[in-house]
């Protein structure tokens, strides 16, 4: 009896401890011309980093990963990307990438990011299942 007890918490363990997490590839192109890195020598009116979300709930994005520049960051880079596990929760999810910027005065805020809608892609975030080996 005590086994049926432990089996239930090993799941919900095992779940939130991201053994069963999906791995996660995200990858994206930007183009520094119209505002620059931030950098040491350039603190305001910059990109200062990127933000992946889980949009799938607009009223309660959720963040997964923050991912610096690139180094060297000018004009169009493609291939920016990060790998990370992510589940649960599981099904489809809407990911979304956003700038986030630095204003004139140095300040990040909600108004220096850019619009979620403009870089995100629907996924399906698969419980990762392991292979008996025989």
């Amino acid at each position: 009896m005590a086994t049926v007890g432990v089996l239930p918490l090993i799941a919900v363990l095992l779940s939130y401890s991201g053994a069963l997490a999906a791995r996660v590839t995200v990858s994206w192109s930007y183009d520094y011309t119209r505002q620059s890195a931030c950098s040491s020598s350039r603190t305001n009116n910059c990109i200062d980093h990127f933000e992946i979300l889980d949009y799938t709930d607009s009223q309660h994005p959720k963040l997964l990963r923050s991912v610096p520049n690139p180094p060297n960051a000018a004009g169009k880079v493609d291939n920016i990307s990060d790998e990370f596990s992510y589940g649960p929760p599981f099904g489809l999810r809407t990911i979304a990438v956003v700038t986030v910027a630095r204003d004139e005065n140095g300040t990040i805020s909600a108004s220096t990011t850019s619009n979620p809608f403009a870089a995100r892609k629907d996924v399906e975030i698969k419980l990762k299942v392991g292979h008996a080996k025989g």
